[in-house]
C-alpha cells in the first residue's frame, strides 16, 4: 500500500518483530515529495526524516500524536534542507523528543542548517517554514535503537549529495533508502557533475539494492509508488539519461529538453531545474 501525499502508509513487519509497522507519510509536491518514515514500537516511536514545511510537519506531527505513542527519536538523514527544516514542529510538539544525526552528517547540519532556513524564507513563503533551525545532536555508534531493537545506519554513501546515511529495518524487511534513492520523481542531480560522482552514486544503488529489502522507502516519490525494488530500474535509467544529456553539451534549455525526452514529465520538475542550473552556470 502506498500513502497519497501528506497521508500515511502502514507497511507492516514480521511477527517476531518487537517493532510493529514502519509507516511512510509523503509530502505534498509543495513539501518536495519527501518521505519520511515512522518506526512504531510497543509504547515508543522513532522517526527517520522530519519533512521541510511547517504544513506538511504539522500534518506529521498529527499523526505521530494519533498513535498515542511516545515519540522518542527523530534521526535526520543528511544535511539537504527538506529533510529536516520540519524539525522545529516537530519538537514543539514532542519536546521531549531527541534529534539526532550520524557522526558524519551532524557538523553539515550544524554549521548550515540556520543559513539553510534564512534561506528558505528569503526564496520562498516565510510562512512554510519555521523560525529557528534546530541542529541535531551527533549519534556515538552507527545504529538506531527503539524498545532494545537495533536498526543499522548504512554507509555514509553517495547519493544526490556527497553524505547520506539510509537506515535498514531487517527486522521489518525494509530499507529506508533516503536520498539516494527517488521513485517516479525527477532527481536532485545539481551536486553529481562528473562521471566519478555518477558512479558513486550508482555503486551506493548497487550497495542498497543487495540488501534484499523487500519493501523500499525512498527519499522522494510520488503519491503512487511503490516503495519496493522497482526504485533501482527507476534510478539506473535517470542516472544514465542525465550522464548521456550532460556529455552531449548544448544551452541549459537543451540540456532540459534532453532529460525530458529521456525520462518523460515527471513531479519534482524544480530538481532538473537546479540541476540544469548547475550544469551550465
Amino acid at each position: 500500500m502506498t500513502a497519497g501525499a501528506g497521508a500515511v502508509a502502514a507497511l507492516g513487519a514480521g511477527p517476531a518483530a518487537a517493532a510493529t509497522a514502519a509507516d511512510v507519510f509523503t509530502a505534498d509536491e509543495a513539501g518536495g515529495l519527501v518521505d519520511s518514515v515512522l518506526v512504531v514500537g510497543e509504547e515508543r516511536l522513532l522517526l527517520i526524516d522530519a519533512q521541510f514545511t511547517v504544513p506538511n510537519a504539522q500534518r506529521l506531527a498529527d499523526v505521530i500524536a494519533a498513535t498515542g505513542k511516545t515519540l522518542e527519536t527523530i534521526f535526520i538523514t543528511h544535511y539537504h534542507p527538506d529533510h529536516h527544516l520540519g524539525l522545529s514542529v516537530l519538537m514543539e510538539r514532542f519536546p521531549d523528543a531527541r534529534p539526532v544525526a550520524h557522526a558524519s552528517v551532524q557538523p553539515a547540519l550544524a554549521g548550515a542548517a540556520q543559513a539553510m532556513l534564512d534561506s528558505m524564507k528569503a526564496a520562498l513563503p516565510p510562512e512554510l517554514f519555521g523560525e529557528t533551525a534546530v541542529i541535531p545532536e551527533a549519534l556515538a555508534g552507527d545504529a538506531l535503537e527503539l524498545e532494545g531493537e537495533r536498526f543499522d545506519i548504512l554507509g555514509p554513501m553517495h547519493g544526490d549529495t556527497e553524505v547520506i546515511t539510509p537506515v535498514h529495518l531487517p527486522q521489518l524487511d525494509t530499507l529506508v533508502g533516503s536520498d539516494v534513492l527517488y521513485q517516479d520523481s525527477h532527481l536532485w542531480t545539481a551536486e553529481n557533475l562528473t562521471e566519478a560522482q555518477l558512479d558513486q552514486w550508482r555503486a551506493s544503488l548497487d550497495d542498497l539494492e543487495a540488501l534484499g529489502a523487500g519493501t523500499v522507502v525512498p527519499g522522494h516519490r510520488t503519491e503512487s509508488s511503490a516503495n519496493d525494488a522497482s526504485v533501482y530500474a527507476h534510478m539506473r535509467q535517470y542516472l544514465d539519461a542525465w550522464e548521456t544529456a550532460l556529455a552531449q553539451g548544448g544551452s541549459a534549455d537543451e540540456l532540459k529538453a534532453a532529460m525530458i525526452a529521456a525520462v518523460g514529465e515527471l513531479p519534482g520538475e524544480l530538481f532538473l531545474n537546479r540541476g540544469v542550473a548547475a550544469a551550465r552556470r
